[in-house]
């Protein structure tokens, strides 16, 4: 398995990951998700790709793509300065997963925020991705905080 940047070129077969990712939001939260084509719109990846302060990552094998992983930093949390990497999104097409791809993605991008001067990773994940919330723990993550909701 290769660990490599994305690169503009990698648009049809990030989107078709990025779609099994909002198709899973839009099933469990259908009164925030809507449907899309292109859930990370093919200007914006073109983009945020190559940016120097954006990790933007794939697994790939035998030409395949296995997994992608996008971070970005903030300098502000909103309480002191601290450089911050925020994991946007990582995902792992799921006849990959239990493989070790997604361990070796979050890996090389830990290293690679810590490369880069950020001083903590965070993330969020829905309360429905139960999956996702035990792989996060498995790699050392612990809440910080819990984000409450009610229907009016």
């Amino acid at each position: 398995m290769l660990i490599r940047n994305i690169t503009v070129q990698d648009f049809e077969k990030v989107n078709e990951l990025m779609c099994e990712v909002h198709d899973l939001h839009v099933r469990n939260r259908p009164d925030l998700y809507t449907a899309m084509e292109e859930p990370y719109p093919r200007e914006k990846f073109t983009e945020d790709v190559g940016k120097e302060d954006v990790i933007s990552v794939l697994a790939e094998e035998n030409g395949e793509v296995l997994g992608i992983c996008f971070v970005s930093f903030r300098e502000k949390t909103g309480m002191v300065c601290r450089r911050t990497a925020y994991m946007e999104d990582l995902c792992v097409r799921e006849n990959n997963r239990a493989r070790g791809v997604g361990r070796a993605l979050f890996e090389h991008v830990r290293e690679e925020a810590k490369r880069m001067g950020a001083g903590r990773l965070d993330l969020m994940v829905w309360g429905f991705n139960e999956t996702a919330f035990a792989f996060y723990e498995k790699m050392g993550m612990q809440v910080q905080r819990y984000i409450l909701e009610t229907e009016l």
